[in-house]
């Protein structure tokens, strides 16, 4: 399929941002991979106001693929499948791209139940919360009440209050002794009556095959029909496995860490596509 001088992988804020800035710094050879069919990633499914100047995640795609450089060419419902050392990426439908500089732009992964030493079942009603917040937002799907959400981030508080403001009661658990997230989302709580306990967690789940109910570690069960892991995100390097950390290898967004603003995996974003660039021109 080609060589291009800048690989990016991730079409996401990141990858969107690292694109622009190589494009303005002058590399006329970029190619994009978006498993999904459009630009934006985790932000078009974030309907709630904070990015930007109080913007929507999807406002604040519409906002960063403004006037797109022409210059990048996009490959769109296509997935990475390996990268090689030679500078070789191998593509699904059996295709390769070579390139000179690789930016991994791929953000981070929720954290799910399986990966938590909660006991039981895996009943039908769990869900990250990044999984809920695609179901509601991007397809109109409405959770089974009662609700609990495992986690009191942003993430979480987000969820809690669009969910409560469907009617629907919703408890937050928190394992540390305060809630987590910023000042705007906690206020959530107060407004939409949401119950909030903290300094526990939850030691397992109960019902089969559906989701009745959460029994905590102080003791206490709650009957719930559905259940919403938000407990952290890891970053998403599954391609770095056996390639390492080569000197033409950029990571930028929440792939390199994970950042609480989207302003910060833009930034992120950016400073990796100049130094792309920057090392192709022999700069760096």
């Amino acid at each position: 399929m080609g060589h291009f001088d800048i690989l990016i992988i991730g079409g996401g804020a990141a990858g969107i941002a690292a694109a622009r800035a190589a494009a303005d710094a002058g590399c006329k050879s970029i190619a994009l991979v978006e498993r999904k069919q459009k630009l934006g990633g985790i932000l078009l499914q974030c309907s709630h106001p904070g990015f930007g100047a109080g913007l929507t995640g999807g406002e604040y795609t519409a906002a960063l693929v403004q006037d797109f450089p022409e210059t990048v060419t996009l490959f769109f419902g296509t997935t990475v499948l390996s990268v090689e050392p030679n500078k070789t990426a191998h593509l699904s439908g059996d295709r390769q791209i070579s390139f000179s500089q690789l930016i991994l732009a791929t953000g981070s992964r929720e954290i799910p139940l399986g990966a938590l030493p909660i006991a039981g079942t895996r009943p039908k009603g769990v869900y990250t919360a990044g999984q809920m917040q695609e179901m509601m937002n991007l397809h109109g799907f409405v959770p089974q009440g009662p609700v609990v959400i495992l986690g009191s981030g942003d993430i979480g508080l987000i969820m809690a209050s669009q969910i409560a403001a469907m009617g629907i009661s919703v408890t937050l658990v928190e394992q540390k002794e305060n809630c987590g997230g910023l000042a705007r989302n906690r206020r959530c709580l107060k407004d939409n009556s949401i119950r909030l306990i903290c300094s526990q967690t939850i030691d397992a789940v109960e019902g089969s095959p559906a989701l009745t109910g959460c029994c905590l570690s102080g003791g206490e069960k709650i009957a719930c029909r559905t259940l919403l892991i938000a407990a952290g995100l890891v970053p998403e390097r599954g391609l770095l496995a056996e390639l390492g950390m080569p000197s033409w290898l950029q990571m930028c967004g929440n792939c390199n860490t994970v950042y609480p603003m989207a302003e910060g995996v833009t930034a992120d974003g950016r400073k990796a596509g100049i130094a792309a660039f920057q090392k192709i021109r022999g700069k760096l």
